[in-house]
């Protein structure tokens, strides 16, 4: 320890030896020991960075982009991709879709007001827009349709065509505006044609009036000879004979309400009436206006006849006994309704006429013989044909039967004959 009374040069010796212990250092014998290395001015090299983990990788990767579809229509607008519907166009006017894999694709968009549209689009591997070409459908107009005649059809334009129904209107829709022709038809009556002005957004009402046929559906009986009567029949029927007829035709049918109801609306002839049946004034019962006209007297289809003569500028008349046996025998199909009534022939009856044997388009004969029946005595005209539930009408083309003329009944109508010219 250094104090105040320590030698000067002791403390010099002393300080020598700290400083030369710094600079360089000495070992037990005296010597030098070696410097102690510099250290480099360098920096030392990193170390390599450990491998982020799995869940640190995908953390740093961008997430993938979802290629997306958008489609553009009219707001409300149904949409199918691919026959499968995905969804309706919202009120911005588009719809965005996911999951389709690139490549093309079926689209189908429609709309109320629109015309549909089906195509095709191409998906791309990035999103796609696709604006469906659909177009507004052009303003239309309807027609409401009715019928006096419950089955007539009505055909548009030849395109399509409706039925109408009793007291129906039938509304067709969608169609365009201007001209539209209209054509309307039902069996027996005139065909009607005429055309109709169609007006975008407005209803235009249509009446379909047909009127009846005044010649009835006729069938063709040519010249030749047949057996009439049956032996085998009631007495009034015997012997058969051969009879020979010129050509004549006949009403495939009996005259119908429908076709009378003209008669009487033209005449002012009574319409037909009787017990628990009859027609409403001129109208027939409803639903009828098809089937066979009763409730006639043979006056009335004899006038009937000579109406439709002057009508039609033909020759019109009841059939005689024999026309009406040779159509029933020969008609076969075609002889249509006999036998749902009986029906007026222009002869005379006479139970024993047949005896006469009458070969060439026998007449009848020139009076009848008095009938006791129905509290009278009086002459007959004959019937043919039998009414509802006798059976076959072939088997039944002899028959014969009477009724007087001024009377009617509620089973008795008519067919017609009309002459051909020679």
């Amino acid at each position: 320890m250094i104090g105040r009374n320590t030698p000067r040069v002791m403390i010099l010796i002393l300080l020598a030896a700290l400083f030369s212990t710094t600079i360089f250092a000495q070992d037990s014998t005296g010597r030098e020991t070696p410097k102690p290395p510099r250290k480099s001015s360098r920096k030392p090299a990193k170390k390599p960075a450990k491998p982020a983990t799995a869940a640190k990788s995908a953390a740093a990767k961008p997430a993938p982009v979802t290629a997306k579809l958008t489609i553009v229509a009219p707001s409300g607008a149904a949409v199918e991709v691919d026959g499968k519907p995905r969804g309706l166009i919202g009120a911005d006017g588009s719809l965005v879709l996911t999951g389709l894999a690139p490549g093309d694709h079926q689209l189908v968009v429609t709309a109320d007001g629109y015309e549909p549209w089906r195509g095709t689009f191409v998906m791309s591997a990035a999103s796609t827009r696709f604006e469906a070409p659909i177009k507004k459908k052009p303003a239309t107009g309807r027609l409401a349709l009715t019928a006096n005649e419950p089955g007539t059809e009505i055909f548009i334009d030849e395109k399509y065509s409706v039925k109408a129904l009793a007291g129906q209107t039938m509304y067709v829709d969608g169609l365009l505006p201007g001209p539209r022709q209209l054509r309307a038809v039902k069996p027996g009556f005139s065909e009607l044609r005429g055309t109709v002005m169609v007006k975008a957004g407005e209803t235009v009402a249509v009446k379909v009036e047909l009127k009846p046929l005044l010649d009835p559906a006729m069938l063709r009986v040519p010249e030749g000879a047949f057996v009439r009567g049956n032996d085998r029949g009631a007495k009034d029927q015997r012997p058969a004979h051969p009879v020979v007829l010129p050509t004549f035709d006949i009403s495939s049918s009996e005259v119908t309400n429908r076709l009378y109801k003209i008669f009487v609306d033209a005449t002012g002839r009574p319409a037909p009436r009787g017990p628990n049946y009859g027609w409403n004034g001129n109208n027939y019962p409803e639903g009828q206006g098809d089937l066979p006209v009763v409730l006639v007297t043979w006056e009335d289809a004899v006038a009937f006849c000579k109406w439709l003569s002057a009508q039609t500028g033909k020759r019109y008349r009841l059939p005689t006994e024999a026309e009406w046996e040779k159509t029933a025998k020969l008609g076969g199909d075609k002889y249509q309704s006999a036998g749902k009534v009986w029906e007026w022939c222009s002869d005379w009856y006479d139970p024993g006429y047949y005896k006469n044997r009458e070969r060439l388009n026998p007449q009848g004969p020139a009076s009848g013989k008095k009938i006791k029946a129905l509290g009278r005595d009086d002459v007959a005209r004959v019937i043919r044909g039998g009414s509802f539930g006798r059976g076959l009408v072939v088997a039944r083309a002899a028959e014969r039967s009477y009724f007087f003329p001024t009377l009617a009944r509620f089973d008795i109508g008519f067919r017609v004959v009309r002459e051909v010219d020679k």
